[in-house]
């Protein structure tokens, strides 16, 4: 009951221009969205410079956006789910700095289904994704590489795909110089980070750091080599990571 009440006030709050001011106070109410909100900024702040161009892939209703565009960059944004158009554009179209494309990535340019989950975080190209669907229709998928030649190099590209991530890296024939994308510890989850790993691989050393479930702090005080942490993965994470059993992987290129 409480949770259709919750987004029957987030579409009124949408719909007459309140959004924006309901999440400022949401925020400034509620010590737990603030504190992850401010974490968020302060993370991309120590990692890119201002004004710096990041890729927000799988930008869903723009958290990372967010908090992109306040740590000072410059974001183009890929989400082809419908269903999250009118909170994800209340959230930052009115930003000069935040570029929305309409289309998914993948390994080739093509047109392909969407599996809208119940649970928007969990809506995938892929149809065994976990999670219960409520939709599906047609999207244009498009490649990093044409993504790159329209847009240029991105500083960072953030990858959330829900189980699309190697078919994204798939479209990348370059080195970026920092990529994240999300891992799971099941035993799907796992075989997927390591094959997205080995995909990064062939444009050279790299370096590897975890954030857990959700959080903005580092795993581990020193990055590891990326051959080092492909030897090693997953290790202990599944005893030592807090939160739930997943997090973003960051791989950042060594300059040689």
């Amino acid at each position: 009951m409480l949770r259709s009440i919750t987004k029957t006030a987030k579409k009124l709050a949408i719909a007459t221009g309140l959004y924006r001011p309901a999440r400022y106070l949401t925020r400034l109410f509620n010590p737990h969205h603030g504190r992850a909100f401010q974490a968020d900024i302060a993370l991309y702040r120590s990692l890119l410079q201002p004004g710096a161009l990041c890729f927000d892939v799988g930008a869903n209703i723009g958290d990372k956006s967010e908090a992109l565009l306040e740590a000072g960059a410059l974001v183009v944004a890929f989400e082809p789910n419908r269903l999250l158009m009118p909170e994800l554009s209340a959230r930052c179209k009115h930003q000069k700095n935040w570029t929305l494309i309409e289309a998914a990535l993948g390994s080739s340019a093509a047109i392909a289904t969407l599996y809208a989950a119940k649970s928007h975080g969990q809506s995938s190209l892929a149809q065994d994704w976990m999670g219960k669907t409520i939709a599906s229709f047609q999207v244009p998928v498009v490649t990093l590489d044409s993504a790159i030649a329209c847009f240029g190099i991105p500083a960072y590209c953030k990858i959330d795909v829900e189980g699309w991530e190697l078919e994204v890296l798939k479209g990348l024939t370059q080195p970026l110089p920092l990529i994240s994308f999300e891992f799971h510890l099941n035993v799907q989850g796992i075989k997927s980070a390591v094959s997205c790993l080995e995909s990064l691989t062939r444009f050279g050393p790299g370096l590897v750091n975890i954030t857990p479930a959700e959080g903005a702090e580092f795993h581990f005080q020193e990055w590891m080599p990326l051959a080092q942490f492909l030897e090693w993965f997953p290790g202990d994470l599944k005893q030592t990571l807090p939160g739930n059993p997943y997090g973003d992987i960051f791989v950042k290129k060594v300059a040689l």
